[in-house]
């Protein structure tokens, strides 16, 4: 039996799917407007510290003509887990953001910032079956994704999957597993943890 997505969540899975097919700024806004609480939060968040911006962005429009569609899906995404309702927790919550900042910074020395943003949604993204009280299987139904990102979050498998691991592996202190990973990634385990240390930092600046 399916479970029903929140109202407030349907509305940015609605949202998600039109910045994704790059449809017009008007229809975008209109999204926005059926959920004040959201676009105030979304400002918030693209205005803070961990975006650095050299500007202040003042409205919806500003935010899709500044940051382009690519960077406005990555803060709806980023929408989509902290706009929860009921009793999710809040460590849930700023432990999916951790994951997303953490598996995109992982990324950094080996893909491009397209895949780099990808990885970013594929981290925040894999604890939305969790967020949502919804299965993961569900949730992708009600939102096109592309290949890769399907791929890790249901296998942890692609080219995105052992980011993915890895940041899993990072949050539950597994040494063993993380230099495993870190080692097939090239990476060196001095500087996942230092990666680590800064998503965690970055998180708490959006004040989650």
């Amino acid at each position: 039996m399916k479970k029903n997505i929140k109202p407030a969540h349907a509305v940015l899975l609605e949202l998600l799917e039109k910045v994704r097919n790059k449809e017009e700024i008007k229809e975008i806004e209109l999204s926005f407007k059926r959920d004040v609480a959201a676009s105030f939060k979304l400002l918030r968040y693209i205005n803070s510290a961990g975006f650095s911006l050299s500007c202040e962005i003042q409205s919806i429009r500003h935010a899709v003509e500044i940051l382009g569609y690519q960077q406005l899906y990555r803060w709806v995404t980023l929408l989509l887990v902290t706009a929860s309702e009921g009793n999710t927790s809040p460590a849930l919550i700023k432990k999916a953001v951790i994951r997303g900042r953490l598996a995109e910074l992982l990324g950094k020395e080996m893909l491009g910032p397209a895949d780099c943003d990808n990885l970013f949604i594929v981290g925040v993204f894999s604890l939305l079956d969790e967020i949502l009280e919804v299965p993961m299987d569900q949730v992708l139904d009600t939102i096109r994704l592309p290949e890769p990102i399907v791929d890790a979050l249901l296998h942890r498998q692609g080219l995105y999957g052992p980011f993915l691991a890895l940041a899993e592996a990072c949050e539950q202190g597994d040494e063993d597993e993380i230099e495993n990973l870190a080692c097939s990634l090239q990476l060196e385990v001095d500087k996942v943890s230092q990666d680590y240390l800064s998503a965690q930092a970055w998180a708490g600046m959006l004040g989650l």
